[in-house]
């Protein structure tokens, strides 16, 4: 049994039916480097003796008795691997087009909360004689960087490894709800009285920042209220786009290198000039201000929580859309990325970030703030802005499971209420992999935007020093 944090009960307060909090851990698997090919009962197996490695597969939630605390992660005593595990094949063309259909289609519906939340589809059959493991996995269990170390924890960065004890395991049994209205009150001073001072005086401190920011003729830091109503701002609706592909982690490093920003600046610039194409695409004039995108950022995490719980804080940046000329968005980019990463670190020390909020809001109070976003707001305002981006550094070397090479890794965080795109990028050995997951009424077509991301990348590509100087030899 263990209670959530506030980050985890937030990301379960917040879903309702047609804002799903699940995420997407998907593994492309090759069985040619085990001599033996793909056997689906052998995996079956396998998984039965790592779930031990990953403790929260088996949790289920409860919430905690008259929404005095947060939920508490309980033991499901009728675990039963069958159900979460699902063998399925996939339709033709059996491309990787089709697989990323597939895969908008199943996360189109909410996981069943009296279950654990997770569920992994085999998907036998995708090209290259490939299987491709696709895992909805619930928000609430845990964050990216925790997904990065669970994930090391399932795989093995050399082959033929197995674990080498697999423990007994028994679910312990459910305390009764007296029990739990118990712990509920007992943990609630710590949680309130403890943190709430703290929050109070720390967002008096950065209220007191932004007026000296004013005072001092800087632009005010982005937040949802400045939100610009866009095509791509509204209440969802049930479908999802989902599209997910891989590029050169090199072109990446060369623009990192050549143009001297980071990483992080050029997924930003992209995103930026993807969605102004789109813009303007459908006849929106993108120039009027730039965008506000919400970034989440990995924190410390407490010792023995590497792979367990949500301990991200959250920022907003410009996202300048506004901007036509790459090199511009680029280093523009590059400013409001260390504009935001300023900003965050003065709020994480005046405990005012999303993280410190989020540990003393009560799930209730999330549930009629997510309520009136959507009914009263319709989609003009939103926790995660315009859009929503993600950037997570995956493994570097390859990893196995048993002797299945993992030879592609793809993951994507969701979307709310008024944020209808999300664009999550991970990087895993020599690639770096974009999902794009969306409002299937505000993005019917992924692929138009995916490519339209890999156009802009191929422009900073082309205006690196090295390939300017390749271009002169060349002539």
């Amino acid at each position: 049994m263990r209670r959530m944090g506030g980050a985890d009960a937030f990301m379960l307060a917040m879903e309702t039916p047609r804002a799903y909090m699940h995420t997407f851990k998907v593994a492309i698997i090759d069985p040619s480097t085990d001599p033996q090919g793909w056997c689906f009962e052998k995996f079956h197996r396998d998984f039965e003796q790592r779930a031990h490695l990953v403790p929260f597969l088996r949790w289920k939630y409860a919430d905690a008795p008259l929404g005095l605390n947060h939920p508490l992660w309980l033991e499901d005593e009728d675990f039963n691997l069958d159900y979460h595990v699902r063998r399925v094949a996939l339709p033709q063309p059996a491309d990787h087009k089709a697989l990323c259909e597939f895969m908008g289609s199943v996360y189109a519906y909410q996981l069943d909360r009296s279950r654990p939340l997770w569920k992994c589809w085999v998907v036998e059959g995708v090209e290259g004689g490939k299987v491709a493991l696709v895992t909805m996995l619930h928000h609430a269990y845990v964050d990216g960087a925790g997904a990065s170390y669970g994930l090391e924890q399932l795989y093995r960065d050399t082959p033929g490894c197995t674990p080498e004890h697999v423990p007994p395991w028994q679910a312990r049994p459910t305390p009764s709800w007296l029990k739990q209205l118990w712990l509920a009150l007992r943990d609630w001073p710590a949680l309130v009285l403890g943190g709430l001072p703290k929050v109070i005086s720390g967002l008096r401190q950065k209220k007191a920042l932004e007026r000296q920011y004013a005072e001092q003729g800087k632009p005010p830091h982005p937040a949802p209220s400045m939100m610009q109503q866009t095509p791509i701002n509204r209440v969802l609706s049930y479908g999802r786009t989902f599209v997910c592909d891989s590029m050169p982690f090199a072109d990446f490093k060369a623009i990192s290198k050549g143009l001297g920003v980071t990483i992080n600046d050029v997924f930003l610039c992209c995103a930026a000039g993807a969605l102004r194409q789109m813009f303007l695409d459908g006849h929106y004039d993108p120039d009027d201000s730039p965008l506000i995108a919400a970034t989440p950022f990995a924190g410390k995490r407490p010792e023995g929580m590497e792979g367990l719980g949500n301990f991200v804080t959250m920022d907003y940046c410009w996202l300048h859309t506004d901007i036509a000329d790459p090199l511009e968005r680029l280093h523009a980019g590059h400013k409001a990325a260390n504009e935001m990463k300023e900003h965050l670190k003065k709020s994480v020390e005046m405990n005012a970030d999303f993280s410190a909020v989020m540990k003393i809001m009560p799930p209730w109070a999330v549930k009629a703030f997510s309520w009136w976003l959507r009914e009263k707001k319709q989609g003009s305002l939103s926790l995660f802005g315009n859009v929503a981006l993600s950037n997570v550094p995956g493994p570097r070397k390859p990893l196995y499971w048993d002797n299945y090479k993992l030879a592609n890794w793809f993951s994507t965080g969701q979307i709310i209420d008024g944020t209808c795109i999300n664009m999550t990028m991970w990087s895993y050995c020599d690639f770096v992999n974009l999902c794009i997951l969306a409002d299937k009424k505000v993005l019917p077509d992924g692929w138009k935007l995916f490519g339209y991301f890999k156009r802009e990348l191929e422009t900073l590509v082309s205006l690196t020093p090295q390939h300017t100087e390749q271009e002169k030899l060349a002539s």
